[in-house]
Parts: structure tokens; C-alpha cells; sequence
């Protein structure tokens, strides 16, 4: 692959990223001999401002597929669209594929034509699907399905493939709201193998809703009203035991009554334990950042979980109408 940058002042500083970390210095407007895949050009600034009017691989422009790049500032802050960087501290990044052709496809098929040049993180969540490599005991299809990634994504936000997105919660008590949570849900399922699930009903989530009345604690009733919820059709509290799978799947809700209700990325999902090697992969938007609460699409995207820990995993779940 060529590389190939024009700006008004010289780049001192920049490298190439691949997918598993891996960083390579290569040289401006030459052949460089790299692994066909996927990279994170990283720009950085060094005492002068650079504005890039540019990018060209193996002598083709990027035209308006450079404003995918964004400056992450000095503070920490992300800019888009990027193409210049002018603090101490600050670096654009754009991911590029050695293949023009790929990079190009994989942008038109997922960002209008209007939107280059504006914040896309404005209309979009940004995803980057990166390979995993776990230890080959724990077996398929968990180790191959972790150890391919399929690189960077944009996804249209609030739509039917939106795959997640970061909630917003109230300040509260895990351990209390655990408590609670044990105490009002009333039945309990084992969905496999050291994976067990207390919920509201009994069997499959479906319509109709759950009065707020018939929730037995004004904790948990207040909680989900202010993470966004009008009505509840279920909440669930899962735990699972250490060194446990959650087996590779899609959930089945396109045919129940509460799909009008369901679909897209609208399935709270916030884990309430430690989050540390444990690894949910949501399709081709990769690894889940559980360390946050949020809304995830498990309708639209194949998913598989491992828990590394020597400890239980829980998390609480819940649909309704949002």
C-alpha cells in the first residue's frame, strides 16, 4: 500500500494501526509492504497546526470519505469532522483500508451522501470490531468468533441496526439495587448451564405490560422510570458462574407482540458486577464497553458472551416501551 498526505505544514509524527494493536511506521508516498486489513491512521500534532487537505491511497484520493476522520483534542475531546489538528496533545484519526475499494463501500453503504463534512457523531454510533484471542479452551464457536474482527463501522443512530448505544442512569446502589431486584422478581429460570435469569414473568418476554403498581419497589420502579421507560413489559436480573459461555445466538423476538416495542437498540442492559475479562461481542460492532450502562440490539445481531472471572457475572435487562 501507498500512503500519501497533503497538508499545509509537514506531518513529523504519524503511524499506522491495525486492528490488534499492532503499530507500524511506515513512509509517506512510497510502497509499503503491509498486511491487507484495516488501520487507524494516527496524526499527531507537533508544534504547528496541520490542516490536511488530502489523503490519497495507492494514488487515489479519499474525496469526501476523509471527513470519517476525526481530531481527538488535547483535553481528551473528540472533533468531527477532523482533518486538522492544532494542540498539544491532539491527533486525527481516520481508518483506512489497504484496499481502496473496501474502505470506500463499507462508508457509502453506511453514511448518507449529505452527512460527509458534518459531526457524525451527531447522527451515528462509530464502532470498531476488533479481533479477541482467548485461550483455545474455552472452544467454538467462542474462539473463532472472537478472534475475527471486522474492523470500523458507522451505524445510523436510532435505527432498526443502531447495535448500542450508552445510557443514561440514576445515582444508585448496585448492591441495593441487586437486593431489590432478587426480592420483587418473582420467577426463576436456568437458561443453560450456570446461566440463570430472575424476571417478572415467566418464560419468553412478551406483551402485555406490566402495571407500575405491581412492581413491589419504589427503587426499582423510580430506577427504570428515569433511565427512559413510559411502561414495562420485563425486567431481568442474570448471573453467571465463573469461567461460563453464553453460547453464540440472535434473540427470537421478531415474532412475539412486543417486537413494534423491541426492535432496534432498545434492550437496557447494565452489568452490576465487575466487568473485567468478561467479553460480549455484539455482532460486527464488536466488543460491548460494559463498563457503561446501555442500550443494546440483541434482535439484529448475532452475540456470544464469556465470563473469565473467578466470580459471577450480573447484570439486570428489561424491555418496555421507551
Amino acid at each position: 500500500m501507498k500512503l500519501s498526505i497533503k497538508s499545509r505544514n509537514k506531518i513529523e509524527k504519524f503511524y499506522l494501526k491495525s486492528l490488534n494493536g499492532e503499530v507500524y511506521n511506515i513512509v509517506l508516498d512510497k510502497e509499503q509492504n503491509l498486511p491487507a486489513g484495516w488501520y487507524e491512521l494516527n496524526v499527531f500534532y507537533v508544534d504547528k497546526k496541520i490542516l490536511i487537505d488530502d489523503i490519497l491511497i495507492n494514488d487515489t484520493s479519499l474525496r469526501e470519505f476523509r471527513y470519517t476522520g476525526y481530531t481527538v483534542d488535547g483535553d481528551g475531546t473528540k472533533h468531527s469532522p477532523g482533518c486538522v489538528v492544532w494542540d498539544d496533545g491532539g491527533c486525527f484519526k481516520l481508518w483506512i483500508h489497504t484496499e481502496v475499494g473496501v474502505m470506500f463501500s463499507r462508508l457509502c453503504e453506511a453514511i448518507h451522501n449529505g452527512d460527509f463534512g458534518k459531526n457524525l457523531f451527531e447522527k451515528y454510533v462509530f464502532t470498531v470490531d476488533r479481533p479477541l484471542n482467548i485461550d483455545k479452551s474455552w472452544g467454538e464457536p467462542w474462539v473463532s468468533y472472537f478472534a475475527n474482527g471486522s474492523g470500523p463501522r458507522w451505524w445510523l443512530n436510532n435505527d432498526i441496526l443502531t447495535p448500542w448505544k450508552i445510557a443514561n442512569v440514576p445515582k444508585v446502589d448496585k448492591d441495593l439495587l441487586i437486593g431489590e431486584l432478587s426480592r420483587v422478581l418473582p420467577f426463576t429460570e436456568e437458561m443453560y448451564e450456570g446461566w440463570t435469569s430472575q424476571s417478572l414473568k415467566e418464560g419468553k418476554s412478551d406483551l402485555p405490560f406490566i402495571p407500575w403498581e405491581d412492581i413491589d419497589s419504589k427503587l426499582v420502579v423510580d430506577f427504570f422510570r428515569a433511565v427512559g421507560f413510559k411502561r414495562i413489559i420485563n425486567i431481568g436480573l442474570q448471573r453467571l458462574a465463573p469461567r461460563h459461555t453464553v453460547r453464540l445466538h440472535r434473540d427470537d423476538h421478531v415474532n412475539r407482540q412486543m417486537y413494534h416495542y423491541t426492535k432496534g437498540c432498545k434492550k437496557f442492559y447494565w452489568n452490576l458486577s465487575d466487568t473485567e475479562n468478561v467479553y460480549f461481542k455484539l455482532g460486527k460492532s464488536g466488543f460491548l464497553p460494559l463498563q457503561h450502562p446501555l442500550w443494546i440490539n440483541t434482535i439484529s445481531h448475532s452475540h456470544a458472551l464469556v465470563n473469565a472471572r473467578d466470580s459471577e457475572r450480573i447484570v439486570v435487562l428489561a424491555y418496555g416501551e421507551v
